[in-house]
């Protein structure tokens, strides 16, 4: 996701909760932010790919394809679908220089 996406979920429609409760969601992410901000490791690269089963993120950039990373390769149909923009900071620059 990136500055002003939107994410919207829809779900079957459920019984109404028993009389005097209230229904609520809980929704919880189990992500990584990956942002250019200087401080953030490797904020200019794609690799390393963070990951749950690499507890060596810190080693830094692999010297491998995307398409060779282990994390992609695990969830290339993801990589595929959903990675499909590649945004630039053009925007975030020219809003400074107004």
């Amino acid at each position: 996701m990136n500055a002003g996406d939107e994410l919207r979920l829809q779900f079957a429609e459920q019984a109404p909760p028993t009389a005097g409760w209230r229904r609520d969601f809980v929704l919880i992410g189990d992500g990584w932010e990956k942002d250019g901000d200087y401080n953030t490791g490797f904020s200019q690269t794609v690799l390393p790919l963070p990951s749950h089963g690499r507890p060596d993120y810190g080693a830094g950039p692999q010297k491998l394809a995307l398409e060779d990373d282990p994390v992609y390769q695990r969830h290339r149909d993801d990589w595929e679908q959903y990675h499909t923009r590649f945004v630039t900071p053009s925007a975030f620059v020219k809003g400074l220089r107004r």
